[in-house]
């Protein structure tokens, strides 16, 4: 019995040192994170002010037509519409190298999971958003976090504002800013989509908020006063339309022609989007897209819908594309996980974004990267018949 306790004893003393071992490193890699605030802020002003006084001064639009698997301009004339296309996205396209002190817990906690957390995805990165769509990206992924400090309401571009906020885009204006110049500098490229994600896990301190209707509603005023003209807003999308449901039987989604230089917004779907949506179940008042699932395909509101499983993308194309004509975004791999099997069934599945862990990057050091062939935008199966 003796020998038992002192078993007893020692693994509580073990758990116990492992458990403040833990905790000094979660306090290191929190406090490394409170410094990466001030160069997320510091990168992001740097690399505006670069774009705008040197970037662009003798700056070349891209050629979109080089971007597509098929004769792009003559596809805009013909009428092409937006839902005929395949488009590259990434996925956290703000994100940067965590800090060495968050990756070391990160992977401590994982190894002591068995990896069963999936916390190696802390060495993850991407280039800037303005590197990306030099690249061909057409679609990017924005996390949000609410701050409510001082009576003023901003949103911050963070995976996790605690442990993992290294950030190239870390204001969520600025960030807009950065794509509208883009834009603007390239007038004549189709669409891009940002999809914009709420965090749902925030820890309420020093300032940081739950994401709520009121926050969406402020969110839709920063998105239509920063973008302005360039926005591509719901109501745009509908014309005459009463619903996206008499707009999507119609097989009537807005035509590249019509789109070209335009930026389209889509709120996550989150806690918020129910609320979102009864603000006005047309959707003409808001600015953003709601992005919704599957069991929301049929409803009067439905536009775009996320199924992130390549296989059940696929399984689900004839309801979701065939039949309500829907926009779907699939994700073709996730970091750090990829396969050729996973690229096929995302190509195949017919799914029109398809986002991707692995673009092509500036450095050119991935040793393998999804597009279309090498191509960013290709027709969709449904055209091509």
């Amino acid at each position: 019995m003796k020998s038992f306790k002192r078993i007893i004893i020692s693994l509580l003393s073990l758990f116990a040192g492992l458990f403040l071992v833990l905790l000094s490193i979660f306090i290191v890699a929190v406090v490394s994170n409170v410094n990466v605030i001030e160069d997320n802020i510091k990168f992001q002003e740097e690399h505006l002010e670069y774009l705008e006084t040197e970037y662009y001064k003798n700056y070349i639009p891209k050629k979109e037509s080089d971007l597509a698997d098929f004769d792009l301009e003559k596809a805009i004339e013909d009428g092409v519409k937006l839902n005929e296309i395949k488009i590259l996205g990434t996925h956290n396209s703000y994100q940067t190298l965590a800090t060495p002190e968050t990756r070391f817990l990160m992977s401590i906690i994982d190894t002591i999971t068995l990896k069963k957390l999936g916390l190696n995805t802390f060495d993850f990165q991407m280039d800037t958003l303005t590197e990306q769509l030099e690249l061909g990206v057409r679609n990017v992924e924005i996390d949000i976090e609410t701050l409510d400090k001082d009576d003023k309401i901003e949103f911050k571009v963070t995976h996790n504002s605690i442990v993992d906020n290294a950030s190239s885009a870390y204001d969520f204006t600025k960030a807009l800013q950065e794509i509208k110049m883009w834009s603007d500098n390239n007038p004549d490229h189709i669409p891009v989509i940002i999809i914009v994600e709420p965090k749902s896990f925030v820890i309420e301190i020093n300032g940081m908020k739950k994401f709520s209707l009121e926050y969406a509603k402020e969110l839709d005023k920063i998105i239509d006063d920063t973008l302005g003209d360039s926005l591509l807003t719901p109501d745009d999308m509908l014309r005459n339309y009463s619903s996206f449901k008499e707009m999507r039987e119609n097989d009537d989604w807005i035509s590249l022609k019509e789109a070209k230089g335009k930026i389209i917004v889509l709120l996550h779907d989150c806690d918020v989007t129910e609320s979102y949506i009864a603000l006005d179940e047309t959707i003409r008042t808001q600015k953003m897209f709601p992005m919704l699932r599957y069991d929301d395909r049929n409803e009067t509101y439905t536009s775009f819908i996320l199924e992130n499983d390549p296989s059940r993308a696929d399984e689900r194309k004839q309801e979701n594309i065939d039949e309500c004509n829907l926009i779907v975004r699939t994700r073709a791999d996730a970091y750090p996980e990829y396969s050729d099997e996973r690229y096929e069934k995302a190509e195949n599945c017919g799914s029109q974004i398809l986002t991707t862990d692995y673009p092509e990057k500036t450095d050119g050091n991935e040793n393998h990267e999804f597009s279309f062939n090498g191509k960013k935008i290709k027709l969709t199966e449904k055209t091509e018949k």
